[in-house]
């Protein structure tokens, strides 16, 4: 099995961590200063947020006050946009794809064409969506996977249909750090890349664009077995309560070395426990099956 990690970076900038404690201050949520302070130090070069409003005590000032607070505090952001809103379904496609080709009737002509106004429809997009509206926001242009960021045109500018990973590469490079306010493992977008680096199984989805439906190869499969991964994280992880509810923060290429280097060691790791999900079953299938030829090709 794959050690813990045990090594933690360390975080840099201080100044501005402070300065954020001094905003997490005037929340109406009953974090403390210490709470507050130890996330924020172990935040402070973050680059991607996944943000759930649900979830987090009501701040003084509304949502706008609490990525204002972000924003002070860190100099480059990005946050999900995605858009399931644009999906449709073909009449044929490839085989053990978890999708009844020809079932689209009704539901295709509801489909939007993406474009860069498109409002997100994720669980909840509430944060998301008023960072977008933020001025000097730039949204890449994944008609599916989009993400919108501050100062981080570089990592958005490229991102075509067929790699819906591509803005946390470069995000990885950046040595980038990923923070769940509020959020669940199975919101952690970033797993799915270590999925893709390890050969797990992916499946293809289409969506409408303004040329098209442009097919969207590499689309990641069920998240709902990501929790799985925190066990291996140890130190690495940085959590907070704040209100309540968990805060997380961890450095971006640490968690997908750390998620490689367990996938590699157990192929069926991370999968989650419903007997009935079809996309991790497939995968279990295709693991299967790589390893039957594997053993055919050795005897």
């Amino acid at each position: 099995m794959p050690t813990r990690a045990t090594h933690r970076p360390s975080p840099s900038n201080p100044p501005k961590a402070q300065r954020m404690v001094s905003n997490a201050a005037t929340s109406d949520s009953p974090a403390t200063k210490p709470e507050a302070s130890g996330m924020l130090k172990a935040s402070a070069c973050l680059r991607r947020a996944h943000v759930h409003t649900q979830a987090i005590s009501p701040v003084k000032g509304g949502l706008n006050t609490l990525i204002g607070a972000l924003l002070s505090t860190i100099d480059n952001v990005m946050m999900p946009e995605f858009t399931f809103s644009t999906l449709v379904i073909p009449s044929s496609g490839p085989s053990d794809n978890d999708i009844i080709y020809g079932s689209g009737e009704k539901t295709n002509p509801l489909a939007n064409v993406f474009s860069f106004d498109l409002p997100s429809d994720m669980e909840d997009p509430e944060a998301s969506e008023s960072f977008r509206h933020f001025p000097n926001t730039y949204r890449s242009s994944h008609p599916v996977f989009s993400f919108t960021g501050l100062g981080l045109d570089i990592a958005l500018i490229n991102h075509p249909a067929d790699d819906p990973y591509a803005p946390i590469r470069v995000l990885r490079k950046m040595n980038g750090w990923v923070l769940l306010a509020g959020a669940k493992p199975s919101h952690n977008f970033s797993i799915h890349l270590a999925e893709k680096i390890t050969g797990r199984k992916q499946f293809v989805r289409w969506a409408l664009t303004s040329e098209g439906i442009r097919e969207i190869p590499n689309y990641p499969g069920c998240p709902d077995g990501f929790h799985k991964l925190n066990y291996y994280l140890q130190e690495e992880l940085h959590s907070v309560q704040v209100g309540g509810e968990t805060w997380q923060a961890i450095n971006i290429d640490t968690l997908i070395n750390v998620a490689c280097a367990l996938l590699k060691d157990d192929p069926f790791a991370l999968l989650c426990n419903e007997i009935n999900c079809p996309r991790c079953n497939l995968v279990r299938e295709s693991i299967k099956a790589q390893y039957a030829r594997q053993w055919q090709s050795e005897h």
